[in-house]
């Protein structure tokens, strides 16, 4: 081997780390989306009871017979589980902002922390999905302030797993995988495409009414 390959098998790798990885931009995310999905929740929150306090209030996100977070309050699956769903998005997203807040202060957060993260915005998109579904194939009606919250807790899943699977907190197995490494580092996009998905479906379900518009 010549000194130029030497030198060549010998210099560090220089390619830019991904941005789930470093501590500000990552934490940035989390703080940014968190708040987000919070003032979504408490939004709805309020709302819900201005309506409980009067049934006939028209709410501020009752945008038209399509879009109504009003006509989705009056349905079951908004109290999945006895109370308010809204509830849950408020208690929820408390854990990211926290999370982030300790990335952008430069604490070192062990992987146990960031699994449990994981498993919790899992369960969170799951929900997510159920209600996706509820809304706009049963109940018919698009909540507009549930929007924003699916729309910032599909990227904060992709984000994290990404994160955990490239840190190896998903187990080494996973973070030594070509493939997986590669998926990971696409989490952007896949959150785009998911929330384009959605859109899509969104805009084909209520058409009557997006027509109208051109």
């Amino acid at each position: 081997m010549n000194s130029a390959e030497s030198l060549v098998d010998d210099a560090p790798d220089v390619s830019p780390q991904p941005w789930v990885l470093r501590s500000v931009p990552f934490g940035i995310f989390l703080v940014a989306t968190a708040v987000i999905g919070f003032l979504a929740s408490f939004a709805l929150s309020v709302e819900k009871y201005e309506k409980l306090e009067n049934p006939q209030a028209v709410l501020s996100c009752d945008l038209n017979p399509f879009f109504s977070c009003g006509s989705v309050m009056e349905a079951t699956q908004s109290q999945i589980f006895g109370f308010p769903n809204q509830l849950l998005g408020i208690g929820a997203f408390i854990f990211p902002l926290f999370v982030g807040v300790l990335l952008l202060a430069g604490v070192r957060l062990p992987g146990w922390i960031m699994v449990g993260l994981n498993i919790g915005l899992a369960l969170g998109v799951v929900l997510v999905m159920y209600l996706f579904y509820s809304s706009i194939y049963v109940i018919g009606v698009g909540c507009p302030w549930c929007m924003v919250v699916w729309t910032v807790t599909i990227p904060q899943f992709c984000a994290v797993t990404a994160r955990n699977a490239l840190a190896g907190d998903l187990g080494r197995g996973l973070s030594e995988n070509t493939m997986v490494r590669v998926i990971a580092k696409e989490n952007v996009a896949i959150s785009v495409l998911w929330l384009l998905i959605i859109a899509a479906c969104v805009a084909v379900q209520f058409w009557n009414f997006f027509s109208t518009l051109f």
